[in-house]
């Protein structure tokens, strides 16, 4: 009996840390991120995204040529519960007369294309910004964070 009552409690509990990592930024911790190739600067029409894996295989981030002929990229994954946002897809409601940012299809979260900030919805904070690096050939890389940190840490 005991037993069981222990690992009710327990399988209670994990979701609630699950869900601490969204709600809490994870604490830097001076782990070094990969330098990665994402994309050549021709591949991506101004307006447009990719989806690309960062830091690691099973790890979704979103680079956007943003219209003035930057580019920018974050951690593809909303800071509200971990959906993979868009960029410039399908807007959330509300937002159809102005989709022209990164949107969340799980719960209606949209976010700022040149700053990430939340502009609407549910999520708690901006998502996390990645450096990125474009050298003379017109590669670009991505190279670690610039601001804030991924959902679970280092994953």
């Amino acid at each position: 009996m005991k037993g069981a009552v222990l690992l009710g409690s327990v399988a209670l509990l994990l979701p609630a840390l699950r869900l601490a990592d969204f709600l809490f930024p994870p604490k830097a911790t001076g782990l070094a991120y990969p330098r990665q190739l994402v994309a050549k600067t021709s591949d991506i029409a101004a307006g447009k995204s990719l989806l690309f894996e960062y830091p690691t295989q099973d790890r979704s981030a979103l680079l956007i040529h943003l219209p003035d002929g930057s580019f920018i990229a974050y951690d593809a994954l909303c800071t509200h519960l971990g959906c993979t946002v868009h960029f410039d897809q399908v807007p959330v409601k509300g937002w159809e007369s102005n989709p022209e940012q990164i949107f969340c299809p799980c719960h209606g979260g949209v976010f700022d294309p040149k700053t990430g900030n939340v502009l609407g919805g549910p999520p708690p904070r901006p998502l996390p910004k990645i450096k990125l690096e474009v050298d003379n050939d017109g590669n670009i890389y991505a190279n670690g964070y610039e601001s804030g940190l991924p959902l679970y840490g280092e994953s």
